[in-house]
Protein backbone atom coordinates (compact mmCIF):
# COMPACT_ATOMS: atom_id res chain seq x y z
CA UNK A 1 0.00 0.00 0.00
CA UNK A 2 2.84 2.38 0.85
CA UNK A 3 4.68 1.43 -2.36
CA UNK A 4 1.55 2.10 -4.40
CA UNK A 5 1.14 5.44 -2.71
CA UNK A 6 4.78 6.38 -3.40
CA UNK A 7 4.62 5.28 -7.06
CA UNK A 8 1.43 7.27 -7.62
CA UNK A 9 2.96 10.35 -6.10
CA UNK A 10 6.04 10.04 -8.30
CA UNK A 11 3.96 9.61 -11.45
CA UNK A 12 1.88 12.63 -10.48
CA UNK A 13 5.04 14.71 -10.07
CA UNK A 14 6.29 13.57 -13.52
CA UNK A 15 2.94 14.43 -15.17
CA UNK A 16 2.96 17.85 -13.52
CA UNK A 17 6.52 18.44 -14.73
CA UNK A 18 5.56 17.42 -18.30
CA UNK A 19 2.60 19.83 -18.27
CA UNK A 20 4.73 22.71 -16.96
CA UNK A 21 7.54 22.05 -19.42
CA UNK A 22 5.06 21.73 -22.29
CA UNK A 23 3.48 25.05 -21.37
CA UNK A 24 6.89 26.72 -21.26
CA UNK A 25 7.82 25.27 -24.65
CA UNK A 26 4.54 26.48 -26.11
CA UNK A 27 5.10 29.92 -24.64
CA UNK A 28 8.63 30.02 -26.01
CA UNK A 29 7.66 29.17 -29.58
CA UNK A 30 4.64 31.45 -29.42
CA UNK A 31 6.92 34.34 -28.49
CA UNK A 32 9.30 33.47 -31.33
CA UNK A 33 6.46 33.73 -33.85
CA UNK A 34 5.51 37.22 -32.70
CA UNK A 35 6.98 40.23 -34.43
CA UNK A 36 6.63 43.93 -34.17
CA UNK A 37 4.19 45.83 -36.33
CA UNK A 38 5.80 46.74 -39.60
CA UNK A 39 3.24 46.46 -42.37
CA UNK A 40 -0.34 46.84 -43.41
CA UNK A 41 -3.20 45.23 -41.50
CA UNK A 42 -3.71 42.72 -44.31
CA UNK A 43 -0.18 41.47 -43.75
CA UNK A 44 -0.33 41.45 -39.95
CA UNK A 45 -3.78 40.04 -39.10
CA UNK A 46 -3.68 36.28 -38.65
CA UNK A 47 -7.13 35.78 -40.12
CA UNK A 48 -6.15 37.63 -43.34
CA UNK A 49 -3.12 35.47 -44.11
CA UNK A 50 -3.26 32.46 -46.43
CA UNK A 51 -3.56 29.23 -44.39
CA UNK A 52 -2.53 25.61 -45.04
CA UNK A 53 -3.96 23.81 -47.99
CA UNK A 54 -6.49 21.03 -47.60
CA UNK A 55 -3.78 18.46 -48.29
CA UNK A 56 -1.82 19.60 -45.25
CA UNK A 57 -4.87 20.08 -43.01
CA UNK A 58 -6.21 16.61 -43.80
CA UNK A 59 -2.88 14.85 -43.33
CA UNK A 60 -0.12 16.40 -41.28
CA UNK A 61 -2.24 18.71 -39.06
CA UNK A 62 -4.95 16.07 -38.58
CA UNK A 63 -2.35 13.46 -37.61
CA UNK A 64 -0.83 15.88 -35.09
CA UNK A 65 -4.22 16.57 -33.50
CA UNK A 66 -5.13 12.87 -33.35
CA UNK A 67 -1.77 11.94 -31.85
CA UNK A 68 -2.09 14.69 -29.24
CA UNK A 69 -5.55 13.44 -28.29
CA UNK A 70 -4.30 9.85 -28.11
CA UNK A 71 -1.44 10.93 -25.86
CA UNK A 72 -3.78 12.76 -23.51
CA UNK A 73 -6.19 9.82 -23.41
CA UNK A 74 -3.26 7.52 -22.58
CA UNK A 75 -2.21 9.80 -19.74
CA UNK A 76 -5.76 9.87 -18.35
CA UNK A 77 -6.19 6.11 -18.80
CA UNK A 78 -2.97 5.44 -16.89
CA UNK A 79 -3.28 8.13 -14.23
CA UNK A 80 -6.82 7.32 -13.06
CA UNK A 81 -6.15 3.63 -12.22
CA UNK A 82 -2.90 4.57 -10.48
CA UNK A 83 -4.74 7.24 -8.50
CA UNK A 84 -7.36 4.69 -7.51
CA UNK A 85 -4.70 2.19 -6.43
CA UNK A 86 -3.01 4.79 -4.25
CA UNK A 87 -6.19 6.08 -2.59
CA UNK A 88 -6.21 3.58 0.33
CA UNK A 89 -2.62 4.49 1.09
CA UNK A 90 -3.46 8.19 1.06
CA UNK A 91 -6.43 7.64 3.36
CA UNK A 92 -4.31 5.61 5.76
CA UNK A 93 -1.65 8.32 5.68
CA UNK A 94 -4.30 10.92 6.46
CA UNK A 95 -5.51 8.91 9.46
CA UNK A 96 -1.99 8.37 10.75
CA UNK A 97 -1.02 11.98 10.21
CA UNK A 98 -4.21 13.23 11.85
CA UNK A 99 -3.71 10.94 14.87
CA UNK A 100 -0.10 12.10 15.08
CA UNK A 101 -1.11 15.76 15.07
CA UNK A 102 -3.97 15.17 17.52
CA UNK A 103 -1.63 13.26 19.82
CA UNK A 104 0.79 16.19 19.82
CA UNK A 105 -2.04 18.68 20.44
CA UNK A 106 -3.42 16.42 23.16
CA UNK A 107 -0.03 16.23 24.86
CA UNK A 108 0.08 20.03 25.02
CA UNK A 109 -3.49 20.26 26.33
CA UNK A 110 -2.80 17.54 28.91
CA UNK A 111 0.36 19.29 30.08
CA UNK A 112 -1.51 22.57 30.52
CA UNK A 113 -4.66 21.23 32.19
CA UNK A 114 -4.06 17.78 33.70
CA UNK A 115 -0.40 17.15 34.52
CA UNK A 116 -0.38 19.34 37.64
CA UNK A 117 -2.51 16.66 39.35
CA UNK A 118 -2.03 13.48 37.30
CA UNK A 119 1.69 13.94 36.69
CA UNK A 120 3.74 14.11 33.53
CA UNK A 121 2.57 11.56 30.99
CA UNK A 122 -0.37 10.76 33.26
CA UNK A 123 1.84 8.66 35.55
CA UNK A 124 0.02 9.79 38.69
CA UNK A 125 0.53 12.69 41.06
CA UNK A 126 -0.65 14.77 43.98
CA UNK A 127 -3.40 17.40 44.12
CA UNK A 128 -3.78 19.76 47.06
CA UNK A 129 -7.34 19.69 48.36
CA UNK A 130 -9.26 21.23 51.24
CA UNK A 131 -11.47 18.87 53.27
CA UNK A 132 -14.59 20.65 54.52
CA UNK A 133 -17.31 19.67 56.94
CA UNK A 134 -20.39 18.28 55.29
CA UNK A 135 -23.36 20.61 55.58
CA UNK A 136 -21.57 23.63 57.05
CA UNK A 137 -18.65 23.78 54.64
CA UNK A 138 -16.30 24.57 57.52
CA UNK A 139 -12.62 23.93 56.85
CA UNK A 140 -11.33 20.65 58.30
CA UNK A 141 -7.92 19.96 56.80
CA UNK A 142 -5.67 20.54 53.82
CA UNK A 143 -4.58 17.23 52.32
CA UNK A 144 -2.52 15.88 49.45
CA UNK A 145 -4.99 13.95 47.33
CA UNK A 146 -3.43 11.15 45.30
CA UNK A 147 -4.52 11.58 41.68
CA UNK A 148 -4.46 8.19 39.95
CA UNK A 149 -2.24 7.27 37.05
CA UNK A 150 -4.04 7.50 33.71
CA UNK A 151 -1.68 5.12 31.89
CA UNK A 152 -4.21 2.28 32.15
CA UNK A 153 -7.38 4.40 32.14
CA UNK A 154 -8.68 2.98 28.87
CA UNK A 155 -8.42 -0.56 30.20
CA UNK A 156 -11.27 0.32 32.56
CA UNK A 157 -13.35 3.09 30.94
CA UNK A 158 -14.69 3.65 27.44
CA UNK A 159 -13.70 6.84 25.69
CA UNK A 160 -17.25 8.16 26.03
CA UNK A 161 -17.04 7.63 29.79
CA UNK A 162 -13.69 9.44 29.89
CA UNK A 163 -15.17 12.37 27.95
CA UNK A 164 -18.12 12.46 30.38
CA UNK A 165 -15.72 12.67 33.34
CA UNK A 166 -13.69 15.39 31.63
CA UNK A 167 -16.88 17.31 30.93
CA UNK A 168 -18.42 17.12 34.40
CA UNK A 169 -15.59 16.23 36.77
CA UNK A 170 -15.55 13.38 39.28
CA UNK A 171 -16.11 12.89 43.00
CA UNK A 172 -16.09 16.59 43.87
CA UNK A 173 -12.29 16.63 43.69
CA UNK A 174 -11.59 16.53 39.97
CA UNK A 175 -13.13 19.68 38.46
CA UNK A 176 -15.23 19.89 35.31
CA UNK A 177 -13.03 20.70 32.32
CA UNK A 178 -15.56 20.59 29.48
CA UNK A 179 -17.93 23.33 28.43
CA UNK A 180 -21.08 21.27 29.27
CA UNK A 181 -19.95 21.17 32.91
CA UNK A 182 -18.92 24.81 32.97
CA UNK A 183 -15.25 24.11 32.28
CA UNK A 184 -12.87 26.04 30.01
CA UNK A 185 -12.12 23.40 27.35
CA UNK A 186 -13.93 22.80 24.07
CA UNK A 187 -15.14 19.43 22.82
CA UNK A 188 -12.21 19.22 20.40
CA UNK A 189 -9.70 19.92 23.17
CA UNK A 190 -11.18 17.06 25.19
CA UNK A 191 -11.05 14.80 22.12
CA UNK A 192 -7.36 15.44 21.55
CA UNK A 193 -6.63 14.76 25.24
CA UNK A 194 -8.30 11.35 24.86
CA UNK A 195 -6.28 10.68 21.69
CA UNK A 196 -3.13 11.55 23.64
CA UNK A 197 -4.16 9.21 26.47
CA UNK A 198 -4.32 6.37 23.94
CA UNK A 199 -0.63 6.87 23.29
CA UNK A 200 0.44 6.49 26.94
CA UNK A 201 -1.54 3.37 27.84
CA UNK A 202 0.44 0.47 29.25
CA UNK A 203 0.38 -2.97 27.68
CA UNK A 204 -0.84 -6.05 29.54
CA UNK A 205 2.61 -7.00 30.87
CA UNK A 206 3.32 -3.50 32.21
CA UNK A 207 -0.07 -3.37 33.94
CA UNK A 208 0.53 -6.66 35.71
CA UNK A 209 4.04 -5.60 36.75
CA UNK A 210 2.54 -2.47 38.35
CA UNK A 211 -0.20 -4.47 40.09
CA UNK A 212 2.33 -6.99 41.40
CA UNK A 213 4.72 -4.30 42.65
CA UNK A 214 1.82 -2.64 44.44
CA UNK A 215 0.76 -5.92 46.03
CA UNK A 216 4.29 -6.50 47.33
CA UNK A 217 4.29 -3.04 48.93
CA UNK A 218 0.88 -3.69 50.50
CA UNK A 219 2.00 -7.12 51.72
CA UNK A 220 5.03 -5.55 53.40
CA UNK A 221 2.83 -2.99 55.17
CA UNK A 222 0.50 -5.79 56.24
CA UNK A 223 3.41 -7.53 57.96
CA UNK A 224 4.49 -4.25 59.59
CA UNK A 225 1.01 -3.73 61.03
CA UNK A 226 1.02 -7.27 62.43
CA UNK A 227 4.14 -6.50 64.48
CA UNK A 228 3.26 -4.26 67.49
CA UNK A 229 6.69 -2.61 67.65
CA UNK A 230 6.96 -1.97 63.91
CA UNK A 231 3.36 -0.84 63.78
CA UNK A 232 3.94 1.73 66.54
CA UNK A 233 7.08 3.04 64.83
CA UNK A 234 5.25 3.24 61.50
CA UNK A 235 2.36 5.19 63.04
CA UNK A 236 4.77 7.57 64.81
CA UNK A 237 6.74 8.22 61.62
CA UNK A 238 3.59 8.93 59.61
CA UNK A 239 2.10 11.19 62.28
CA UNK A 240 5.40 13.06 62.70
CA UNK A 241 5.38 13.74 58.96
CA UNK A 242 1.76 14.95 59.13
CA UNK A 243 2.64 17.35 61.96
CA UNK A 244 5.73 18.55 60.11
CA UNK A 245 3.68 19.30 57.03
CA UNK A 246 1.33 21.38 59.12
CA UNK A 247 4.22 23.64 60.12
CA UNK A 248 5.04 24.42 56.51
CA UNK A 249 8.75 24.59 57.42
CA UNK A 250 10.76 22.77 54.76
CA UNK A 251 13.62 21.73 57.06
CA UNK A 252 11.20 20.11 59.54
CA UNK A 253 9.31 18.39 56.71
CA UNK A 254 12.54 17.05 55.18
CA UNK A 255 13.64 15.68 58.54
CA UNK A 256 10.31 13.88 59.04
CA UNK A 257 10.42 12.52 55.50
CA UNK A 258 13.92 11.25 56.13
CA UNK A 259 12.74 9.47 59.29
CA UNK A 260 9.93 7.73 57.36
CA UNK A 261 12.27 6.83 54.48
CA UNK A 262 14.79 5.27 56.86
CA UNK A 263 12.04 3.22 58.47
CA UNK A 264 10.78 2.06 55.08
CA UNK A 265 14.31 1.10 54.04
CA UNK A 266 14.71 -0.96 57.19
CA UNK A 267 11.36 -2.66 56.64
CA UNK A 268 12.32 -3.41 53.04
CA UNK A 269 15.38 -5.26 54.29
CA UNK A 270 13.38 -7.11 56.93
CA UNK A 271 10.67 -8.15 54.47
CA UNK A 272 12.40 -8.37 51.06
CA UNK A 273 10.44 -8.47 47.82
CA UNK A 274 11.13 -12.14 47.20
CA UNK A 275 9.68 -13.11 50.58
CA UNK A 276 6.57 -10.98 50.05
CA UNK A 277 6.06 -12.32 46.51
CA UNK A 278 6.27 -15.89 47.78
CA UNK A 279 3.74 -15.15 50.54
CA UNK A 280 1.34 -13.54 48.07
CA UNK A 281 1.60 -16.56 45.80
CA UNK A 282 0.80 -18.79 48.76
CA UNK A 283 -2.26 -16.89 50.00
CA UNK A 284 -3.67 -16.40 46.48
CA UNK A 285 -4.88 -20.00 46.66
CA UNK A 286 -8.67 -19.85 47.34
CA UNK A 287 -8.29 -22.69 49.84
CA UNK A 288 -5.71 -20.83 51.92
CA UNK A 289 -6.85 -19.54 55.30
CA UNK A 290 -5.60 -16.03 54.43
CA UNK A 291 -7.21 -15.88 50.98
CA UNK A 292 -9.37 -12.95 52.08
CA UNK A 293 -6.21 -11.08 53.04
CA UNK A 294 -5.05 -11.47 49.46
CA UNK A 295 -8.36 -10.02 48.31
CA UNK A 296 -7.97 -7.12 50.74
CA UNK A 297 -4.49 -6.31 49.45
CA UNK A 298 -5.90 -6.15 45.93
CA UNK A 299 -8.80 -4.03 47.19
CA UNK A 300 -6.42 -1.43 48.71
CA UNK A 301 -3.56 -1.70 46.17
CA UNK A 302 -1.85 1.69 45.81
CA UNK A 303 -0.06 0.77 42.57
CA UNK A 304 -0.04 3.58 39.99
CA UNK A 305 -1.48 5.95 42.59
CA UNK A 306 -4.38 3.65 43.33
CA UNK A 307 -5.51 3.21 39.72
CA UNK A 308 -6.31 -0.49 40.26
CA UNK A 309 -7.74 -0.30 43.78
CA UNK A 310 -11.33 -0.38 44.98
CA UNK A 311 -10.56 1.54 48.18
CA UNK A 312 -9.93 4.72 46.19
CA UNK A 313 -13.69 5.01 45.62
CA UNK A 314 -15.22 2.83 48.33
CA UNK A 315 -13.15 3.83 51.38
CA UNK A 316 -13.29 7.35 52.83
CA UNK A 317 -9.87 8.90 53.32
CA UNK A 318 -7.92 6.29 51.40
CA UNK A 319 -7.11 8.61 48.48
CA UNK A 320 -5.38 11.14 50.72
CA UNK A 321 -3.97 9.01 53.57
CA UNK A 322 -6.63 10.39 55.90
CA UNK A 323 -5.67 8.18 58.85
CA UNK A 324 -2.36 10.05 59.09
CA UNK A 325 -3.40 13.53 57.93
CA UNK A 326 -4.29 15.87 60.78
CA UNK A 327 -7.18 18.33 60.92
CA UNK A 328 -6.96 21.88 62.28
CA UNK A 329 -7.39 20.53 65.82
CA UNK A 330 -4.45 18.14 65.37
CA UNK A 331 -6.58 14.98 65.21
CA UNK A 332 -6.50 12.33 62.47
CA UNK A 333 -8.90 13.17 59.64
CA UNK A 334 -10.08 9.57 59.21
CA UNK A 335 -10.82 7.43 62.26
CA UNK A 336 -12.51 4.17 63.19
CA UNK A 337 -13.71 2.59 66.41
CA UNK A 338 -11.55 -0.28 67.65
CA UNK A 339 -12.66 -3.40 69.54
CA UNK A 340 -12.51 -1.54 72.84
CA UNK A 341 -14.75 1.25 71.57
CA UNK A 342 -11.92 3.77 71.33
CA UNK A 343 -11.55 6.13 68.38
CA UNK A 344 -8.28 5.45 66.56
CA UNK A 345 -6.73 6.47 63.23
CA UNK A 346 -7.82 4.09 60.50
CA UNK A 347 -10.16 3.30 57.62
CA UNK A 348 -13.49 1.51 57.35
CA UNK A 349 -12.59 -0.49 54.27
CA UNK A 350 -15.50 -0.58 51.85
CA UNK A 351 -17.48 1.77 54.08
CA UNK A 352 -18.44 3.92 51.11
CA UNK A 353 -17.48 7.30 49.77
CA UNK A 354 -17.73 8.10 46.06
CA UNK A 355 -18.74 4.48 45.62
CA UNK A 356 -21.47 2.82 47.71
CA UNK A 357 -21.03 1.21 51.12
CA UNK A 358 -20.00 -2.44 50.67
CA UNK A 359 -20.14 -3.44 54.33
CA UNK A 360 -22.74 -5.32 56.38
CA UNK A 361 -23.38 -7.83 53.63
CA UNK A 362 -24.39 -5.17 51.07
CA UNK A 363 -22.61 -6.99 48.24
CA UNK A 364 -24.23 -10.32 49.05
CA UNK A 365 -27.62 -8.60 48.97
CA UNK A 366 -26.86 -6.83 45.70
CA UNK A 367 -25.35 -9.94 44.08
CA UNK A 368 -26.84 -13.13 45.56
CA UNK A 369 -25.06 -15.00 42.77
CA UNK A 370 -21.25 -14.90 42.98
CA UNK A 371 -20.80 -15.28 39.22
CA UNK A 372 -22.95 -12.20 38.53
CA UNK A 373 -20.84 -10.27 41.04
CA UNK A 374 -17.63 -11.33 39.31
CA UNK A 375 -19.09 -10.41 35.93
CA UNK A 376 -19.95 -6.93 37.22
CA UNK A 377 -16.37 -6.35 38.42
CA UNK A 378 -15.15 -7.54 35.02
CA UNK A 379 -17.30 -5.14 33.00
CA UNK A 380 -18.10 -2.30 35.39
CA UNK A 381 -21.30 -0.30 35.18
CA UNK A 382 -22.81 1.23 32.06
CA UNK A 383 -24.91 4.38 32.20
CA UNK A 384 -28.59 3.50 32.65
CA UNK A 385 -27.99 -0.27 32.58
CA UNK A 386 -29.27 -2.30 35.49
CA UNK A 387 -26.92 -4.57 37.47
CA UNK A 388 -27.39 -6.95 40.36
CA UNK A 389 -30.71 -6.97 42.19
CA UNK A 390 -31.55 -3.27 42.13
CA UNK A 391 -28.45 -1.51 40.86
CA UNK A 392 -28.64 1.28 38.26
CA UNK A 393 -25.42 1.88 36.34
CA UNK A 394 -23.87 5.31 36.00
CA UNK A 395 -20.78 4.48 33.96
CA UNK A 396 -18.60 5.64 36.87
CA UNK A 397 -17.68 2.14 38.08
CA UNK A 398 -14.81 0.85 35.91
CA UNK A 399 -14.42 -2.64 34.53
CA UNK A 400 -11.25 -4.49 35.52
CA UNK A 401 -11.14 -7.22 32.87
CA UNK A 402 -10.23 -7.01 29.17
CA UNK A 403 -12.27 -4.31 27.52
CA UNK A 404 -13.23 -4.39 23.86
CA UNK A 405 -13.50 -0.73 22.90
CA UNK A 406 -16.39 -0.25 20.48
CA UNK A 407 -15.45 3.34 19.68
CA UNK A 408 -11.86 2.76 18.55
CA UNK A 409 -10.42 0.71 15.71
CA UNK A 410 -6.89 0.05 14.57
CA UNK A 411 -5.52 -0.66 11.10
CA UNK A 412 -3.77 -4.02 10.90
CA UNK A 413 -0.82 -4.87 8.62
CA UNK A 414 -3.20 -5.65 5.76
CA UNK A 415 -5.00 -2.31 5.98
CA UNK A 416 -8.11 -3.82 7.58
CA UNK A 417 -9.94 -2.09 10.45
CA UNK A 418 -9.93 -4.22 13.60
CA UNK A 419 -11.35 -3.57 17.08
CA UNK A 420 -8.95 -2.58 19.83
CA UNK A 421 -8.79 -4.98 22.77
CA UNK A 422 -7.46 -3.16 25.83
CA UNK A 423 -5.63 -5.32 28.42
CA UNK A 424 -7.14 -6.25 31.77
CA UNK A 425 -6.27 -4.36 34.95
CA UNK A 426 -6.71 -7.53 37.01
CA UNK A 427 -6.53 -11.20 36.13
CA UNK A 428 -9.57 -13.44 36.51
CA UNK A 429 -8.05 -14.92 39.66
CA UNK A 430 -7.47 -11.45 41.14
CA UNK A 431 -11.03 -10.36 40.35
CA UNK A 432 -12.36 -13.48 42.09
CA UNK A 433 -10.26 -12.65 45.18
CA UNK A 434 -11.51 -9.06 45.29
CA UNK A 435 -15.10 -10.29 45.05
CA UNK A 436 -14.52 -12.79 47.88
CA UNK A 437 -13.15 -10.00 50.09
CA UNK A 438 -15.95 -7.56 49.25
CA UNK A 439 -18.58 -10.18 50.04
CA UNK A 440 -16.96 -10.75 53.44
CA UNK A 441 -17.23 -7.12 54.57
Amino acid sequence: MILAQSATRNIGVVILAVVIIGFLVYLFFNLLETRGEGGAEIELAANRKPYHSDDILETTKLDQSLLSGLFLLSVIGLALPLYWLGEPGRQEGLVENTLHLWTEDGAEAFEESCSSCHGGGGAGGIASFAITEQGTGAFVASVDWVAPSLTSLLTRFTEDEVIHTLNFGRNGVMPAWGAPGGGPLTAQQLDVIVVYLRSVQKDADAVQVAVTDGLIAEAREEWVLRDPDLSARFLDAKQNLARAQQTGVSSIIEEAQGELSNFQREVGETFPNEQMAAWLDEISDPSHEEYLTYGKLLFINRADSGAYSCARCHTAGWSYDGAFDLDIAGNPVTTVTDADGATVPGYLQGGGWFGPNLTNGAEVTQFPNVDSHIDFIRKGSADGIRYGVAGQGSGQMPGFSNRLDDDLVEIDEFGVEVSKNWPASLTEEQIAAVVAYARSL
